[in-house]
């Protein structure tokens, strides 16, 4: 079973990932701030993480950085409210997987993150 650490500080966000990954079969973490999340990272070695880029106590782009330090086979899907090449820029110094909108269909994320983990 593929386990997925999902980083994100909007408690709605995390029911609705949580419920719909783990339907899909997968084995579901969450981390509410990036403190936790790099945290969790580091002992629980998800498959992929799933990562919120604006978090409270250490942002996203910050937790990717820490996690390439200790593993450089994680995959890292980014989500975002917020848009701009300088983010997409930034991010692809981490070897992100893939970087989405959060305003896309909760199908798409699914997609995107069985499509990774293949």
């Amino acid at each position: 079973m593929k386990r997925i650490l999902v980083c994100e500080d909007e408690e709605d966000m995390q029911v609705i990932l949580t419920a719909v990954l783990a339907k899909r079969g997968f084995e579901v973490d969450i981390a509410k701030d990036g403190l936790e999340a790099r945290h969790k990272a580091k002992k629980l070695k998800p498959d992929l993480i799933l990562m919120d880029i604006r978090m409270p106590k250490l942002d996203g782009l910050e937790v990717a950085k820490e996690v390439r330090k200790f593993d450089d086979k994680v995959k890292i899907i980014f989500m975002t409210a917020f848009q701009g090449q300088e983010l997409q820029h930034e991010a692809a110094k981490y070897n992100i997987t893939a970087y989405l909108n959060k305003a896309i269909p909760i199908d798409e994320i699914i997609k995107t993150i069985e499509g990774a983990l293949q």
